[in-house]
Formats: structure tokens, sequence, C-alpha cells
């Protein structure tokens, strides 16, 4: 119940802002174009944002931090490192497109009549807002709480569990972009599981977050490919891509194909082999699955810790697996 009345709560800020944003479009720049698409999307993001805010005090009742902003130090690299891990997915998908001969640079710096720097910082805006408050919503609240509410039956469970039906939701939300389909929805869901590893093994945001972004910059900019169906006027690389639609995605770009999963996977391997290497093994992140509640001294949160449940939660989620490979609960 909390978390549907929770994604009740952001969608209708979301909406709103939306509306709002449209309403100020229509005076700044000309219906639909990229320029509006842009400033719609801030309207919508910064509502999104605003009702995760009010979800997290008024129904979760934990502070903002419990949905992945902890470890200040840790986040920058993070973000970084995600966003370097979305560019070598993407560059290994045009590769392997361009090896196959599905696909062929016929120009490049392609501009629309924003001009090629206002639509490539329009772009790079936009895509910023999106992989923040997609995270923030997709991981950040709908991950967090379905773990917590299926931590009853262990911690791999709820974890799997949480997962599968965030990357689902992420997934079906996409249905409301332009050619979207099962089958994207299917690949897209897909993808995220990649965005979802990043949160349960680090408990923070930031390489999901640097990796959402990033992902579709590449896509889209770098590469000039549709992203999740938007075509962007600002283009470093503009490719022509007549390969199979099963393996390319057609109109909607990679993600509708196995190109896209491919590009996911890829992108998986990197978050596991930064995640073990800076971390010094794998493991689900110990906070994943016990909340931190606002308006409670860090005594009572350390009791509700302490609890038969969490301690179970923890005992489970504490095995390791070390740089030598061995397994050892965490001491």
């Amino acid at each position: 119940m909390r978390l549907l009345i929770g994604f009740f709560v952001i969608t209708t800020f979301a909406v709103v802002g939306t509306i709002v944003a449209d309403l100020v479009s229509v005076s700044v720049v000309q219906p639909l174009s990229f320029g509006y698409l842009v400033l719609t999307t801030l309207g919508l993001g910064f509502g999104a944002v605003i009702g995760a805010l009010v979800v997290a005090r008024y129904i979760d009742q934990r502070s903002l931090t419990d949905y992945g902003f902890r470890e200040r130090t840790a986040w920058g690299r993070d973000l970084v490192v995600g966003g370097g891990l979305a560019l070598i997915a993407q560059t290994v998908a045009v590769g392997v497109a361009l090896a196959a001969g599905w696909a062929v640079v016929v120009d490049t710096i392609v501009a629309g009549s924003e001009g090629f720097i206002l639509g490539l910082l329009g772009a790079v805006l936009l895509f910023a807002v999106v992989g923040f408050y997609e995270e923030l919503v997709a991981r950040g609240v709908i991950l967090k709480n379905v773990a917590e509410g299926f931590a009853n039956y262990g911690t791999v469970p709820a974890v799997v569990a949480a997962v599968i039906i965030s990357s689902v939701v992420f997934g079906i939300v996409h249905l409301a972009n332009a050619g979207a389909s099962l089958v994207a929805v299917g690949v897209i869901a897909v993808i995220a599981i990649t965005v979802a590893a990043s949160y349960v093994l680090t408990g923070r945001l930031g390489l999901a977050i640097g990796f959402h972004a990033s992902w579709n910059i590449s896509m889209g900019v770098l590469f000039g490919q549709p992203v999740s169906g938007i075509n962007l006027p600002a283009r470093i690389l503009a490719l022509e891509v007549t390969g199979p639609t099963s393996w390319t995605g057609g109109a909607f770009g990679f993600e509708a194909g196995f190109l896209g999963v491919v590009a996911g996977v890829v992108g998986l391997v990197g978050v596991i082999a930064y995640v073990y290497v800076v971390e010094g093994r794998l493991r689900i992140h110990p906070d994943l699955l016990v909340p931190t509640l606002r308006g409670r001294s860090d005594e009572e949160n350390a009791a509700i810790r302490g609890d038969s449940r969490v301690d179970d939660v923890h005992a489970e989620s504490n095995i390791d697996v070390s740089h030598d490979g061995s397994l050892a609960p965490e001491k």
C-alpha cells in the first residue's frame, strides 16, 4: 500500500509539473519542437523529484539518503564510472552493427534548426534530468520498497523480486514512447537489470544515474541513434541502420532489439567488475532491506535493525565473495 500510494503521489506531481512546463513552454518555444520536449521533461522531472521528497517524508517516513544518496565520497566516482561503462556498452553495440554491415556512418556533426551547440546542450540536459528522476523513482523508491516488502522471504528472493518488478515497471512506462512495442518493453526491462544491479550491490544511485544518462547521450548524441523512439536534432555521428529489426530495433532504436540486450550485458559485466574491484567483494548491500526511518534516533534505528527479522536478513546478505574467490561471512 505504501508503494502504491507513493507511486500515485509521484505520478501526480510529475503530471502537474509537466502541465506547468507545457504552459510556460508554448510561450517560449514552438510546440512539439525539441526545445519544447526539453522544457516539458524538465517540468516532469522536477515534479517527480518533488513527489519523491513528499513520499520520503510523509509516506515512507525515511531519510532521502535511504533511497541511495549515502556515502558522498563514493558518489562522484560512481557517477563517472557509470557514464564510462554506458559509453563502452553502446560502443560495443554500434561496433557489432558496423561489423555486421547493418549500419554505416553517413554524416558527422548533424544539427537541427536550433544549431549544433544548443541542440547538444539541450540533449545533455534532457538526458541528465531523465537519468536522475527515473533512477530515483524506479530504483530508489520502487526497488527499495519492494525489497523491504519481501524481506520476510529472505534476502535473495526479496532482491530478485524487487529487481524484476522494478525493471518490468520501468519497461512498461516506456510504452508511452513513440513506436514502442511489447518487444521494446521486454528489452528495456532486461537492460534495466544492469542499473538495478548497480544499486543492489552498492546501495547508491550514483552508478545507476551515471550509466542511465550516459547510455542515452551515447546512443542519441554520439552515435545518432533513436533513444526509445526519440530522434535528436544534434548528433556527432549519423548512422544509417538497415540491419534486421530483431537486432537493431528499427525506428525505436537499439532498445527494441538484441543489440540493446548485448549492450546491457556488457554494462552488467562492467558494473559487477567495478564493484568487485572497489569493494573487494560482491554482496547485496546490507541497508537495502533495512529502512532508516525519519524522526527516530540513531539508537532507535539501530534497535530496528536488531530485530529478529532484520538479523535474519543481515545473516543472509553478509555472505560475500572475496578477491580470493572464497565465501565467508562478513565480520
